[in-house]
């Protein structure tokens, strides 16, 4: 389960990006913003943006959490927290020529996120916007996404794509590895305690 502090940073990446695509956007195009972004910010800084897994769906890696969500306001999923409550609270669904558009109903709480994290999400929302969605989930059928796609294939469950996968296959050098693996570790092992 989310922390509280997890799903607020979670919820303030979402709101960030719908901020900046006023119109709403499609599942592809939030997903594949939140994975570029995700992946970058892991190979320049060693750290994620949000603490969320990605799992390895056909039209390539999707929030788990968000996507959990999403689901929720199409009432496909119950809400399973009160936490989760806010979180679907901020957030529209609507289908429009046969696709879900997610729409923000709050502003971004802008304190949960880094300039860094702003910086790079900035980056994507730029590269991605105009790009069909099709496209999109082509570029990130990167090889984390196929490692956790050919496990999913073979378990018949959806697959997380590991954060070290994920910065490899962004082109993280063996150090940042390193760094990653090593943050990864401690933070397990913190949550022992």
């Amino acid at each position: 389960m989310k922390t509280i502090e997890q799903i607020d940073k979670i919820k303030a990446t979402v709101l960030y990006v719908l901020e900046h695509m006023k119109n709403g956007v499609d599942y592809i195009h939030l997903f594949k913003v939140m994975y570029f972004a995700q992946q970058e910010h892991l190979v320049v800084y060693g750290s994620p943006i949000m603490e969320d897994s990605f799992l390895a769906r056909k039209h390539g890696p999707v929030s788990a959490f968000t996507y959990k969500a999403l689901r929720a306001l199409e009432g496909k999923v119950a809400v399973e927290s009160d936490e989760m409550k806010s979180f679907t609270d901020a957030l529209n669904v609507n289908i429009v020529d046969g696709h879900q558009i997610v729409t923000a109903r709050q502003s971004c709480d802008l304190d949960e996120l880094s300039g860094s994290n702003i910086k790079i999400l900035d980056k994507w929302i730029a590269r991605c916007k105009d790009v069909k969605a099709f496209d999109l989930s082509d570029m990130s059928h990167d090889k984390a996404w196929s490692k956790a796609k050919a496990q999913s294939e073979k378990t018949g469950e959806d697959t997380k794509i590991t954060m070290w996968d994920m910065a490899k296959a962004g082109g993280a050098t063996v150090g940042m590895l390193n760094v990653i693996r090593e943050r990864q570790t401690n933070k397990r092992a913190l949550e022992l305690c």
